[in-house]
């Protein structure tokens, strides 16, 4: 939307971070299903332009951290001051003075979706890998970062949380009986800050490049192979089960002294969570084919492997 036709109320987002910023024009971002995502562009003194993305948290963030702004904004500092590649955080807002609920502004990140990867699923699959272990290697500061939450206990609780039908087009009831005997797994690695919904559409590229880790409002803390699993879930079904393996190998040879025993668990983890909600998420019949059969031959792995 062009910024005459644009909530005036951005205009004054803007203005929090550059007191002197004229908003051009706003546009919502695709994506969003847990916060809403808008685009800004700018203009500042001396005829110099910026862009801007306001990210305003829904009910179910704000419900697990009702100050999900600020702590979003806290751990984009932590991550790019460790050299992550994540947008740099301008202004975090709770007080509804602008806007009803809060929101966090950050830089606008180049980059665009990854679709067909320009040197093919391998390549991005090791991008994928190298960011990721990058990400388990931050240290987990001392202070601070106090709203990450443990995904072993998130998970124990969505586990207690069956469904009255269970969705048997991605082998629920099986992937959960699998992980009545199996959870929880035993804790052999350090608990690591966790990005908590890491698959390529939360990735931005250039050029064929990873330039951007985007959407961390699911971050908490725990065993890496609860982002390993998710990843590995998420690439077998949009890129193919050997790119999975290329992902799994080039992390694992970053981060050799990591115990694996509990992937298989954390693999059924990651299965079990587009249940009940992939046929909402607006693909194509074809689309939706490729993803379950992703999902059936990667479920299917890790079920031999308990």
């Amino acid at each position: 939307m062009e910024a005459a036709a644009a909530d005036p109320r951005l205009a004054q987002v803007a203005r929090a971070v550059h007191a002197q910023a004229e908003l051009v024009r706003a546009w919502p971002l695709p994506g969003g299903v847990s916060a809403q995502v808008t685009a800004l562009e700018v203009r500042l003194p001396g005829g110099r332009g910026g862009r801007l993305v306001v990210r305003q948290y829904g009910a179910a963030n704000l419900a697990a951290d009702p100050h999900a702004a600020s702590s979003e904004a806290e751990l984009l500092g932590v991550l790019r001051a460790a050299g992550l590649p994540v947008p740099r955080p301008r202004y975090a807002d709770e007080s509804g003075r602008i806007l009803p609920g809060p929101y966090l502004v950050v830089d606008f990140a180049d980059g665009e979706a990854l679709r067909e990867p320009a040197a093919g699923p391998a390549d991005a699959a090791r991008q994928l890998a190298a960011v990721l272990a990058a990400l388990h290697r931050v240290p987990r500061p001392r202070a601070g970062l106090r709203f990450l939450r443990d995904k072993a206990e998130m998970f124990s609780a969505r586990l207690g949380e069956c469904p009255a039908v269970l969705d048997e087009t991605l082998s629920e009831g099986r992937i959960r009986a699998a992980l009545a005997h199996a959870w929880p797994p035993a804790r052999r690695n350090e608990p690591v800050l966790l990005h908590g919904d890491f698959w390529p559409g939360n990735t931005l590229w250039c050029d064929g490049r990873l330039t951007a880790v985007i959407d961390w409002e699911d971050a908490g803390y725990g065993d890496p192979l609860a982002d390993l699993a998710n990843g590995r879930l998420e690439i077998a079904m949009l890129l193919g089960m050997a790119a999975m393996r290329e992902f799994t190998g080039h992390y694992r040879a970053v981060l050799s002294s990591l115990d694996y025993a509990a992937l298989p668990v954390w693999d059924l983890c990651a299965a079990l969570r587009p249940a009940g909600r992939m046929s909402s998420w607006g693909m194509d019949t074809a689309t939706l084919g490729r993803m379950r059969r992703g999902h059936r031959e990667f479920t299917g792995q890790a079920l031999a492997g308990i």
